[in-house]
């Protein structure tokens, strides 16, 4: 009874992840820019920057320690003369962090995942609850709120960028809906990087 128990947890706290798109609780958003160039850095703990991407109001979703899944948000800001694409994503707190999005068929909400995020040039693009997102699967550890995780991105024409994600409860589901998840695309990325 209690393994049966635990597995209806995690799903249903899997299913909490995707559905609250849009009632989330996110740090608000600062002003100031963190650069990094010819050697000078600064070290703000919700901004992080190449010299073309800024990643801002970044978190990820605090779940119950029997949930192995979490998603991870942030804002993208490409800075930069040409378009990038956010092409992956690599930690070592989960055996597989993969970008997905969400789409309605049928009356019903897809989760997929997709191999890139397309990055406009002087554009932001939000990565956040019921869009883009960044899938954690088989995390190694329960995350626990206020704790940093270490992300590494992956661009196509900026680069690795490395960024510290605070651990956040996300709010509860205005709704529910009708969820389905396709399966996991197989990874080329080293999560170790």
């Amino acid at each position: 009874m209690c393994l049966v128990f635990k597995k209806v947890l995690a799903i249903l706290s899997f299913v909490l992840i995707v559905w609250s798109g849009g009632c989330v609780n996110i740090a608000p958003h600062s002003d100031s820019h963190l650069e990094h160039s010819a050697g000078t850095h600064s070290n703000h703990n919700h901004e992080k920057s190449s010299s073309t991407i800024h990643v801002h109001n970044q978190w990820i979703r605090a779940v119950p320690p029997v949930s192995h899944t979490s998603a991870a948000y942030m804002t993208l800001m490409n800075n930069g003369s040409i378009d990038d694409q956010l092409i992956g994503v690599a930690t070592s707190i989960a055996k597989v962090a993969e970008i997905h999005n969400v789409k309605k068929e049928n009356g019903m909400m897809s989760m997929y995942p997709v191999e890139f995020v397309v990055l406009p040039s002087r554009e932001t693009v939000e990565i956040k609850p019921g869009g883009f997102h960044v899938m954690l699967i088989g995390l190694k550890k329960a995350l626990k709120v206020g704790e940093e995780v270490e992300l590494m991105l992956h661009f196509k024409n900026t680069g690795k960028l490395k960024i510290k994600v605070p651990v956040r409860e996300g709010m509860s589901m205005k709704h529910k809906m009708p969820m389905k998840h396709k399966m996991p695309m197989k990874h080329k990325m080293n999560i170790n990087q």
